[in-house]
Order: C-alpha cells, then sequence, then structure tokens
C-alpha cells in the first residue's frame, strides 16, 4: 500500500474513534479525580486512622470492665491438717477435707481510672493529630489536583501539536502533488520534485510520534481519573486564553491558606504534647476498682456450699525509678519537638522562596507569550507570501519548507508559551492555597 493511503486510512481510524469519545472539560475531569484518585483514597485511609486513634485516646479515660469465669475439676482430695490440745495439754493433729470435687468462680470488674495525666495528654494528643491528617488530605488533595489540571492542559498543548504536525503531513502531500503536476507539465525540475517528496514523507513519522506522546498521557490521565484504559475520550478546553498575572498577596495570608504548613504547625503542638507527655510519667495514677466475686463449690454436678462477696478499692502507683527511661523519653520528646520548630522556619523559608520563583516564572511566561505572538503573526505572513512564491516558481522548495517549519515553530513556540504560564499559573494556585478555583 501506498505512503497516501496509509495516511488516509490513519486519518480515517482516528476521525471514526473521536465520534464515539467521552468528552471531558476540566471540571468533569477534575471530578473525576476526587471520586476516584488511588492517592487521594490512600490519604482519606489516613483521615480514618487519625479517628480510630482518637477513639483509643478515649478508650483510657473511660471505665473498663471485665468478667471471667472458671471451672476447676480437683483429681485428687485436699485437707487442712490442725493441732488441737487435749484435756492433758497434748495436742492432737486432725484433718479436715478443704476441696470439692467441683470449683465454680465468676468474678465481674469495673476499673475506673480517677486520676491520670496520662490520660489527660492522650486525648489532647489525639484530637491533635487528628486536626494534622485533616490538613495532610488537604495538601495531598491540592497536590493531586494541582497534577491533574496539569495533565489535562497537558493534554491539550500535545493534541495541538499533534494536530500541526497532521496539518504539516497533510499540506507537505498536498505540495508534493502540486511540484508533481508541475513537473509533468515542464514546470518543475526533477530535483524539486525530490525535495518535496522528501519533505513530505519525513513528516510523517514527527507526525506518528506527536500522538503517541498525547496517547501516552491520555492512558495516565485516564488512570487518575479512574477510567477504564480502553475508553475513548477527550479532553475539551481553551488553550488560547490564560488568566490574569496574579497580584501578590501578604505572606501571612497565603500561609494562613496553606494546609501543608498548618499540619506542620499542628505537628509541633503535638510534639509538645509528647513532651507534656513524657514528663507525666513522673506523676502518679490513682485508679478505683469495683468488683464481684462469686464461688461454689461440690462433690456432685450443682452449685453447692456459694459465696458472693462485693468489693471496693483504690489503687495509687508512684513511680520512683525506672533505670533512667523516663528521663530519656522526655529528652527524645524535646529533640523532635526542637525538629518540628526546625521545620516550621525551614517550611516557611521554602514557602518565601517557591512564591518568589513562581512570581518571577508568570512574568517570563507572559513575555514569552506576546513575543510568541508577535514572532506567529510574521511568520504567518512570511509563509502567506512563500506559498504564492512557490506556485508561482519564484522560490526552491527548501525555502517553502523553510518557512513552513518557521510558522509551525511559531505555532509551536506560542502554545509551549500559554502553557507554560498555566504550569506557572497552577503552581501559584497551589501555593496560596487555591486549587478549587477553575481556569475559564
Amino acid at each position: 500500500m501506498k505512503p497516501i493511503k496509509w495516511t488516509l486510512l490513519l486519518t480515517f481510524l482516528l476521525l471514526a474513534g473521536s465520534v464515539q469519545a467521552e468528552n471531558y472539560d476540566l471540571a468533569a475531569f477534575i471530578e473525576l479525580v476526587k471520586k476516584n484518585s488511588d492517592d487521594l483514597k490512600l490519604a482519606a485511609k489516613e483521615l480514618e486512622m487519625a479517628a480510630a486513634q482518637k477513639r483509643e485516646a478515649w478508650a483510657t479515660a473511660l471505665p473498663k470492665i471485665s468478667a471471667e469465669g472458671n471451672y476447676r475439676r480437683n483429681l485428687l482430695e485436699t485437707y487442712l491438717y490442725v493441732d488441737f490440745p487435749t484435756a492433758d495439754g497434748s495436742l492432737v493433729r486432725q484433718k479436715f477435707k478443704i476441696t470439692k470435687n467441683n470449683e465454680y468462680t465468676f468474678t465481674a470488674a469495673l476499673l475506673q481510672p480517677i486520676f491520670s495525666f496520662k490520660v489527660g495528654t492522650a486525648l489532647r494528643a489525639a484530637k491533635q493529630y487528628e486536626r494534622m491528617s485533616q490538613f495532610i488530605f488537604q495538601a495531598s488533595d491540592q497536590e493531586i489536583l494541582t497534577f491533574a489540571k496539569k495533565g489535562f492542559y497537558q493534554a491539550l498543548l500535545l493534541k495541538r501539536v499533534w494536530q500541526l504536525k497532521e496539518e504539516t503531513v497533510k499540506n507537505a502531500r498536498e505540495n508534493y502533488n502540486m511540484v508533481k503536476k508541475q513537473y509533468q507539465a515542464g514546470l518543475a525540475s526533477e530535483f524539486q520534485l525530490y525535495q518535496a517528496e522528501v519533505r513530505w514523507k519525513n513528516s510523517i513519522p514527527e507526525a506518528q510520534q506527536a500522538r503517541k506522546n498525547y496517547e501516552l498521557l491520555l492512558y495516565n490521565l485516564k488512570t487518575l481519573a479512574g477510567l477504564a484504559l480502553e475508553a475513548q475520550v477527550d479532553f475539551v478546553g481553551n488553550l488560547e486564553k490564560v488568566p490574569p498575572m496574579p497580584e501578590p498577596l501578604s505572606f501571612d495570608r497565603i500561609i494562613e491558606n496553606r494546609p501543608d504548613y498548618k499540619a506542620q504547625l499542628w505537628e509541633q503542638k503535638l510534639r509538645r504534647t509528647a513532651v507534656a507527655a513524657a514528663k507525666g510519667e513522673f506523676l502518679p495514677t490513682v485508679d478505683g476498682t469495683f468488683a464481684y466475686a462469686f464461688s461454689a463449690q461440690s462433690d456432685l454436678w450443682k452449685l453447692e456450699n456459694k459465696n458472693n462477696n462485693f468489693i471496693l478499692g483504690l489503687k495509687l502507683s508512684i513511680p520512683i525509678f525506672l533505670g533512667g527511661y523516663n528521663i530519656a523519653q522526655v529528652q527524645k520528646a524535646k529533640i523532635e519537638l526542637d525538629k518540628s520548630r526546625l521545620r516550621l522556619q525551614k517550611a516557611r523559608k521554602q514557602i518565601a522562596t517557591e512564591l518568589k520563583s513562581i512570581y518571577l516564572r508568570l512574568d517570563e511566561a507572559q513575555k514569552s507569550i506576546k513575543a510568541a505572538e508577535s514572532a506567529l503573526q510574521t511568520a504567518e505572513k512570511g509563509f502567506q507570501i512563500a506559498q504564492t512564491s512557490a506556485q508561482n516558481g519564484l522560490i526552491t522548495q527548501l525555502e517553502l519548507k523553510d518557512a513552513r517549519l518557521q510558522y509551525d515553530g511559531a505555532r509551536l513556540n506560542w502554545y509551549l508559551a500559554v502553557y507554560n504560564y498555566l504550569d506557572a499559573y497552577f503552581d501559584w494556585q497551589k501555593a496560596v492555597g487555591k486549587v478549587d478555583e477553575l481556569v475559564e
């Protein structure tokens, strides 16, 4: 089959597949990611873990009730030996059977912490851990949604690249057919015909590579959104408009909207509570107990010789010396607290640097868009003149090819400049905590 037929067949198949494709705009794609992202599901599990730890902490403050029943079969008899004095002052030893064949016991006990510094710190730590986990989840959510936005517009970019490459193949083929007719009419040389054919055939692999890049990205985005890999999808969006340059915001306002920074703040609070918990190991604890005890003994299979008792008690525990273990735990907790403070200071510096870098990228990308627009207008006019000149035989096919390459390159540079601006803009949204805002 000739190359021209292969190109027509490829175009037909692509058009046929796109007819049945499901279209997704940015909002619809983001909703799919929120619903189906495995990374977000994993982050949500951390929230469940925090809730479980909170319940675990409350369990240390609530009463504990336990019950236990036992049955024991005595295979031999047990006796009690007692020496009794007689009338003449001598002692007579007598033995008494004190066990039965069957023994039954049942106990139920209630244990209630009355005073424990560890219980209070555990409850406080559980609440702090839950808050920290919530902010970690929000940070993960913003990270994934930012990645999804970039992927969406990268798909639009690669789709445009593919379309431009297909247009290049089409124009090169049409130019070859025109030169071929001119050659047959004696108006073009064989060398010109050869140049047109080479240019056409060289453009085909570039279009195929562009298509491959686009489809590979589609596979990754479908995986991110939980779509079937064999599903026909198409992303619909605007790559011609960009949002305006954002106004600088105060640093304090920015960090108030950053969940990753808030997570580190709550980590510091949690570390401070850990220091208090470690010191609490030096303090005494008081527990109250209330128990019921029942027992019975019988040589038969029945409950006889019963005993019932209710027991009320207090337990005071005072740690005196544990070989320096408690001191080491306090020291370790203080070190972790100092590390969290250093991480928080480092995070503030990193956020300030990140914001500065983003604004520089935005400014550079905005200038690149303006320069690319000007270059595109010039390249388009140059290519239109080259086309007319080539049809009239005033320039060679090589010169026409150069003009076309300059025009295609200018279009790609413009799309790339737009994408670079959007890429920096999405990073700005994440940096200031405005990920939920979509680009119109």
